[in-house]
């Protein structure tokens, strides 16, 4: 059971939750270095076969996926604010419609981290979608294997 929470957010955002048992700089490491990122995200349903990151403003990233059906899907985008607690960044799937906002805040109390994921569509429609695809389970599970790769830091 995936820990990640679903919060109510405006009526075209997508709001996620997840604590994690780590600092926050060793959970944006992992979330920001390619060859961590490929250990973790995707979950059991894709395997990142190339995670590229300009980690700075205006910088880009883009991550390949690959099905275990052998089909691929990427995405990518551009960061537009890069903090110690806040990183705001596009996000843009080469097969659905639209560019969304994401912004993502850690919060470190005691040792754990507060992951906040705050997804902005350009309507309802394309969020609702996107939640048609099932990607709260798949980033549920990405987030379970993240707890893994953080625990091996």
């Amino acid at each position: 059971m995936s820990k990640l929470k679903l919060l109510t957010g405006a009526p075209n955002e997508i709001v996620m939750e997840r604590e994690f048992n780590a600092p926050r700089r060793l959970v944006v490491q992992a979330m920001t270095t390619p060859a961590l990122i490929q250990r973790w995200l995707g979950g059991k349903r894709a395997t990142v076969i190339s995670a590229q990151v300009d980690l700075r403003v205006g910088g880009s990233y883009r991550y390949v996926f690959r099905r275990p059906d052998g089909g691929e899907f990427a995405f990518g985008g551009v960061y537009r604010e890069l903090g110690e607690e806040r990183v705001v960044q596009t996000e843009k799937f080469d097969d659905y419609p639209g560019e969304s906002v994401v912004t993502t805040t850690w919060t470190e109390h005691a040792g754990k981290t507060t992951l906040h994921i705050v997804v902005a569509f350009e309507s309802q429609a394309v969020r609702d979608l996107v939640i048609g695809t099932g990607m709260a389970d798949g980033a549920g599970e990405s987030y379970d294997q993240l707890d893994d790769v953080l625990a091996s830091l």
